[in-house]
């Protein structure tokens, strides 16, 4: 039903994905509670702001669901997530909030995730903590919010901040990056009762690295974590029978050599649609007077870390957000929102060259930018065409 409800609301949707133009939201993390919509000429470079949509509140996370028939966005401000119907690449119409119930009563979220897999469960995690939660959200036929169906707790000192899904034969694994506890935790959710079942609490290589937010390799052999106290990168392997986050690779930084760790807080980690690359961010902290930083990552067929290909200076300290989200027509496009001096930038990768290992590219630079500026913009920007 979803699909045929997606291609009834978009019909140019299709046509368009390979196109010139590309459409995008981008939500804001502080009120005024908005959410913009752009477009990107992938020829021209031209960006610009079409639509300023009323939120239901300021989401300091916004994201699809499996046909972009339908945005869900998590609050800071309210205990409650919210759904839209996206009518257009421009407009969006209200249509549930859901309060934060069971485990979350009362409790704000940072961040919400859709699952691609039917029932297409919405899930969300609580923050700041301590004793964070977790709730799963059920969707009606159309895609929109319909209520809480389950909530669990995470651990008494826990803060979690960032989602990824994965999947292990008909379930699906549910990772959860808990900032102040210092760890990566796995749920299994039952693919017929819905149950949300721990399996895995993965402590983090050193104590007071923060995991801030997490990527799951779509071959389910890798998970990728951001520490935000550290300004690292990690690779877990992933258990082939529990799904769980296992040992820990290498740990890769995130801010030149000899910087100051105290001076940053990295962000952000993404993969490109072909799964070769990942995105990776940090933010110069907010009262200093330097940029952030952006690093990509060359990966195997396997998802493991061939090498860092680049790490290049953003044109600000990325504030609150430096949220970067890899195009889903392109490996070589990636959209990078700042808050809050309010902008949304287009960066591409290149230099590219032929290696053994695949296509290595030596550089990204940013292209197009729409600022906003109307002091709560911007948190993550997402792609719809």
């Amino acid at each position: 039903m979803f699909s045929s409800l997606a291609l009834a609301l978009s019909p140019w949707l299709i046509g368009r994905v390979s196109g010139a133009v590309h459409d995008l939201f981008v939500g804001n993390l502080m009120d005024p509670a908005r959410i913009y919509s752009l477009s990107f000429d992938d020829v021209t470079n031209e960006f610009r702001r079409n639509g300023n949509i009323t939120a239901d509140a300021s989401h300091a996370w916004i994201g699809f669901d499996h046909t972009k028939s339908n945005l869900y966005g998590a609050s800071l401000n309210k205990a409650r997530i919210s759904s839209y119907a996206v009518t257009s690449p421009t407009t969006l119409h209200l249509t549930r909030s859901i309060n934060a119930s069971g485990a979350c009563k009362n409790a704000t979220s940072a961040f919400v995730e859709a699952s691609p897999w039917p029932p297409y469960t919405v899930y969300s995690v609580s923050w700041p903590g301590p004793n964070a939660c977790g709730m799963a959200l059920s969707v009606d036929d159309s895609g929109a919010l319909s209520g809480v169906t389950r909530s669990w707790k995470y651990g008494s000192q826990s803060g979690v901040h960032g989602l990824a899904l994965g999947r292990r034969g008909n379930d699906t694994l549910l990772y959860a990056a808990d900032l102040s506890g210092d760890a990566v935790w796995t749920h299994r959710i039952d693919s017929q009762t819905g149950a949300v079942t721990e399996v895995g609490k993965k402590a983090m290589p050193r104590t007071n690295m923060h995991p801030r937010h997490v990527k799951v390799h779509p071959n389910g052999t890798y998970l990728y974590v951001v520490m935000e106290a550290a300004n690292s990168l990690v690779a877990f392997s992933i258990d082939d029978i529990s799904g769980a986050a296992h040992d820990a690779g290498k740990e890769y930084s995130l801010i030149p050599t000899g910087s100051n760790n105290k001076n940053y807080w990295s962000a952000e980690v993404m993969l490109s649609p072909s799964g070769r690359y990942l995105w990776a961010t940090a933010r110069a902290q907010r009262n200093m007077e330097i940029v952030g930083y952006i690093s990509c990552y060359l990966l195997a067929a396997d998802g493991s870390i061939v090498k860092l290909m680049f790490m290049v200076p953003t044109t600000t300290t990325g504030g609150w957000a430096n949220a970067i989200t890899p195009a889903f027509w392109s490996d070589e496009y990636a959209a990078l929102a700042d808050t809050p001096t309010g902008y949304v930038q287009i960066w591409k990768l290149s230099e590219p060259k032929d290696t053994p290992q695949g296509v290595e590219y030596g550089t990204a630079e940013a292209v197009a930018r729409a600022d906003i500026g109307d002091g709560g913009c911007c948190a993550n920007a997402i792609w719809y065409t």
